[in-house]
């Protein structure tokens, strides 16, 4: 198995869960690799998990930014 695969497989996962469905095909696909390829999975699990709290503090700080901008804008109105 391919490291992207085994990403695309955790992400399918992750979004399946975060849509409330805890079986079905993305789930067992997830467990069926789990347990041929486990160390792959348990890289792409932790490369997964990098990537989301990247993308969640850029969000984050790109929030920041824009509030910063408007609180600006508005004082210097």
């Amino acid at each position: 198995m391919q490291i992207n695969d085994a990403l695309n497989l955790v992400r399918e996962k992750f979004t399946a869960e975060s849509n409330g469905q805890t079986d079905g095909e993305p789930a067992t696909k997830y467990q069926d690799a789990f347990g041929e390829y486990p160390v792959t999975m348990e890289v792409a699990t932790h490369i997964f998990a990098v990537q989301l709290i990247q993308h969640n503090m850029a969000q984050q700080m790109q929030a920041q930014q824009q509030a910063a901008q408007t609180d600006g804008d508005g004082a210097a109105s």
